[in-house]
């Protein structure tokens, strides 16, 4: 091996310095990307986890809004039902006691006491009817609303996703360029 010139010497020992100097920013540089990185990780899932907590919080504020106004409805329904029923159990006793005040006092009494609660058991078969209808009806309405209630949820929620892949990609994107602008001095 030949020795080296005192000139090539103070150059190699420069070169040596500048790689040594090279060495510990690109560490320095390494530890900065991996702490924003991680901050990065951190502010996201915190965004997610908020964005998460919104979407419940209106998921529950909208069956709270629901729940009254349901139950005006189906009081509503049950008001017109139970008047029309009153008015078919009117027009039907109407009915029973002219045709018993053809016949005799007592088979007249009789017959409309058998009518009566044979009308009643009518009403309140048609009632119990009409109400389950009516409440299918109603599940059914809320199930749709919550359907889209929750499928707008769902969307916002990917969108919210998205932004903060995007978010991260730029990020790490910025600190690879920041890196090789500073190594490339």
């Amino acid at each position: 091996m030949t020795a080296l010139s005192p000139e090539e010497e103070k150059k190699a020992l420069e070169n040596l310095k500048v790689l040594a100097d090279l060495k510990k920013k690109t560490e320095i540089l390494s530890e900065h990307v991996e702490n924003r990185k991680a901050a990065l990780e951190e502010e996201i899932e915190e965004s997610l986890h908020e964005a998460i907590h919104n979407a419940r919080d209106s998921l529950e504020r909208v069956q709270e809004n629901l729940e009254p106004k349901i139950q005006k409805i189906v009081e509503e329904r049950l008001d017109v039902i139970r008047h029309q029923m009153d008015e078919w159990k009117f027009e039907a006793r109407q009915i029973v006691e002219e045709t018993i005040d053809k016949k005799s006092d007592a088979l007249n009494q009789k017959l409309l006491d058998a009518l009566e609660s044979r009308i009643q058991e009518k009403t309140s078969k048609a009632l119990a009817d009409l109400k389950s209808r009516v409440k299918e009806e109603v599940a059914e309405q809320i199930a749709t609303s919550l359907k889209t209630l929750t499928e707008q949820t769902e969307r916002g929620l990917a969108k919210t996703r998205a932004l903060a892949f995007t978010g991260l990609g730029l990020a790490g994107l910025t600190l690879i360029g920041v890196a090789i602008l500073w190594l490339g001095k």
